[in-house]
């Protein structure tokens, strides 16, 4: 497991330890509220997540243009949303038994959760790379992007048109209520729900056949009773049940179901997701209209229900709403079973929620390496000025010996765009490429399926793409040979202290049946590498590649005096130092992994001068 993995982990670790400590606080301040606080507080706003949506659109629109913002917001909206769809399709027949053993609270809570989910796009908790990738033609994808955002604005148009429509007709001849016992008893149940300063308005409409509260922002928020006679023990239950429902804010928890419901409009599981979400969350206020009741109120509340007939449209919330669920809710009122408080479920299941995002990915909008490498303007001015395994040994030289083949490969790469958000720390060895161009510095990092660009201009860029087709290795050793290595093992006199280093690679060449070619060449100006100022005693050589038989090693003392020659044979070969200092030069044949046989000469220097 990465690190990355686990760092994810830790993170979602502590945003569900944080999620299922709200829930168990706020269900026990419902029950015993302090002295000041609020009694009834909305788990999860339901503005939340429409609200990061809103606010990333309009500031990608404003800042990058319409094609761009609709690409940020498709890597943005595709994983979250797919992974939504996925999470209601295994909550709803899990719902059963959830509420059988688990409070009605906790399960109305498991259908909020997604709306976290915008800290899955988070830097502590984005993932490497997806585990599996999409393919799409990025004709099709544009496409069917049009006809979604189509088919989102139309719903979520509709949703909310239809809420406005019925709000404007419940409250056209709607009167304030001005019965004194009605007010006394609202003013109690308000007292007690410790709502702050919200000035609600409570009216009586002809056109309501249920009580029912309409409106999303406090201010707007109407509590309504139809036109006929109520108990005060009954208007004490009615208000209860609609303050309950304001103050958990219920009628944002619908409008976040809507829209997630516009989002995956496609998915008829979304629809009745929202409809069975609207049961729980009935069944979450009845629950705690009747903490601590007795009998009599509860067969009180059981009858209310029978009375009341439903008319809920849009986002309002009411004391009967669905005929549907009536017979399960007049169950638990007069026969209810004890059960868990659920906020470990409620961690557990965000906590899996966040795990499992963002594994899968979709690829689209192909281009050539032609078109993203060069920019349509062809490899001349690319100079390949380095090439090495990045996050491999530093000490192993890679050399291209076909650049012209290099450039080839790389303009014939097909590469395509991933929506989400990720990280693409690549993980094991990646081939990390610096050209020299005319406008700076461009840095080429590929590996297995991604290829990582980054251009040092006038600022900073970096881009990662998939590669459908993979990297074919066998293609780019073609064009980039690894040359053997040697390090060097130096040990003191006093045998208790060692230091080691790479030798300099002074020339290497490949011995093929064509005869030998030339890889690499030491500058004439330069300095062998090596370890002068130490006492040294003995040295054991290294090599990455196996030596093929015999290898000479040729000492030269600096301060003059004749040459010598050692011959040793095989891997990790001590060689006892008599001259000091002194320039060693060894030569040999080497064969890699792959069977290549090198001809190699390295240099480096040892001694106390």
């Amino acid at each position: 497991m990465s690190g990355e993995v686990l760092f994810r982990g830790f993170s979602a670790l502590m945003f569900s330890a944080v999620m299922a400590a709200v829930v168990f606080m706020r269900d026990k301040n419902e029950r015993f509220p302090e002295d000041g606080a609020r009694r009834y507080v909305s788990y999860i706003s339901g503005a939340l997540l429409p609200g990061v949506v809103a606010a990333l659109g309009a500031a990608a629109l404003l800042k990058f243009g319409t094609r761009a913002a609709a690409q940020m917001m498709l890597d943005f909206c595709f994983g979250v949303f797919l992974h939504i769809c996925g999470y209601y399709l295994l909550l709803m027949p899990a719902l059963p038994v959830l509420r059988r053993h688990f409070s009605a609270r906790s399960c109305a809570m498991l259908w909020m959760i997604p709306n976290y989910l915008y800290v899955t796009q988070m830097d502590c908790m984005v993932l490497s790379q997806p585990r599996w990738v999409i393919e799409a033609p990025s004709a099709l994808v544009w496409g069917l992007l049009y006809v979604w955002l189509a088919g989102f604005v139309a719903v979520l148009s509709w949703k909310i048109g239809s809420h406005l429509v019925f709000r404007a007709r419940i409250l056209r001849h709607a009167v304030p209520v001005s019965e004194q016992t009605a007010l006394c008893v609202w003013r109690q149940e308000v007292e007690a729900a410790r709502l702050g300063r919200a000035k609600l308005q409570l009216v009586y409409s002809p056109d309501v056949r249920t009580p029912l509260s309409v409106g999303l922002f406090r201010r707007s928020v109407r509590v309504v009773l139809p036109k006929r006679r109520y108990a005060p023990e009954e208007l004490a239950l009615i208000f209860r049940h609609e303050l309950i429902h304001i103050g958990r804010e219920d009628a944002w928890s619908k409008f976040f179901l809507v829209f997630c419901t516009a989002m995956c409009w496609w998915n008829p599981f979304m629809w009745a997701a929202a409809k069975r979400s609207a049961e729980d969350l009935e069944l979450s206020c009845d629950e705690t209209v009747l903490l601590d009741a007795g009998g009599e109120e509860k067969r009180r509340y059981a009858e209310l229900l029978l009375k009341t007939a439903g008319d809920e449209r849009g986002f309002t919330t009411c004391l009967s709403a669905c005929a549907r669920t009536l017979r399960y809710r007049l169950k638990n009122v007069m026969q209810p079973a004890e059960k868990r408080s659920g906020a470990l479920v409620v961690g557990l299941a965000f906590f899996l929620l966040c795990m499992s995002c963002g594994y899968t990915a979709l690829a689209y909008g192909e281009e050539t390496g032609a078109e993203r490498i060069y920019r349509s303007q062809g490899p001349e001015g690319h100079a390949l000025s380095s090439v090495r395994w990045e996050g491999g040994p530093y000490d192993v030289l890679l050399v291209c010996t076909d650049e012209d083949g290099l450039h080839r490969y790389l303009s014939c790469l097909r590469m395509e765009h991933v929506a989400g958000n990720y990280s693409f720390d690549q993980e094991g060895r990646c081939l990390q490429m610096i050209f020299d161009t005319p406008d700076g510095v461009q840095v080429i990092t590929l590996s297995g399926r991604y290829i990582e660009l980054a251009w040092l201009y006038e600022k900073y860029e970096k881009e990662t793409y998939y590669l459908p087709d993979g990297t074919d290795w066998g293609a780019l050793r073609e064009c980039i040979a690894e040359c053997p290595a040697l390090s060097v093992r130096v040990t003191g006199e006093d045998d208790g202290y060692g230091e080691e280093f790479s030798a300099s690679l002074w020339e290497a060449s490949l011995v093929g049946e064509s005869g030998a070619r030339v890889l690499y060449e030491m500058p004439g100006g330069a300095t062998p590498s090596g370890l002068l100022g130490y006492p040294a005693a003995a040295m054991t050589l290294c090599f990455s590649a196996a030596p093929e038989g015999e290898y000479e090693v040729e000492v030269v003392p600096l301060n003059g005096g004749k040459s010598r020659m050692a011959v040793l044979e095989g891997q990790a070969q001590t060689l006892q130092i008599r001259e000091a200092p002194a320039r060693y030069i060894v030569r040999g044949r080497f064969r890699d992994g792959n069977g290549a046989l090198y001809r190699a000469e390295f240099r480096f220097e040892i001694g106390d001068l």
